[in-house]
């Protein structure tokens, strides 16, 4: 009698699994009862914040302030501040070389401290705290 129930318990189990494994139907990325429990966009295909964050800043910010050719400012109505600057073309077809991210790096502060020449300067978090007065002076 445990002989008889182990066998048709493997049996069956075995029935089951080739039966779901042979089966032809629909994928799961187009199953919609899987779609609303587990949606199959992932959020690296959306990206996060984060990566948001760096892309906004390369194309606003480093782009434009990386170009050795002379850019444009301008300030929009509602007190956005965009740089433009000609691009130059052929660079991508260039070798990686670390120098060449070095002289951006300079292009870029130097630009930089170009635009923020003449506004207040922020106070740094040692200034903040050396201005407390139980802690600081």
């Amino acid at each position: 009698m445990n002989r008889s129930i182990f066998s048709l318990a493997f049996v069956s189990s075995l029935i089951l699994i080739t039966g779901c494994a042979n089966h032809e139907g629909v994928a799961p990325s187009q199953n919609s009862s899987l779609q609303t429990i587990s949606p199959s966009t992932t959020a690296v295909a959306e990206g996060g914040s984060m990566q948001r964050s760096l892309d906004a800043w390369l194309k606003e910010e480093w782009e434009p302030m990386t170009q050795s050719e002379p850019m444009t400012t301008t300030r929009t109505p509602d007190g956005k501040i965009t740089t433009t600057a000609k691009t130059i073309e052929g660079d991508d077809k260039a070798s990686f070389t670390l120098q060449k991210y070095v002289d951006k790096w300079k292009v870029y502060n130097e630009n930089k401290e170009k635009m923020n020449a003449g506004k207040p300067e922020e106070i740094s978090n040692a200034q903040k705290l050396q201005s407390m007065p139980v802690i600081g002076k």
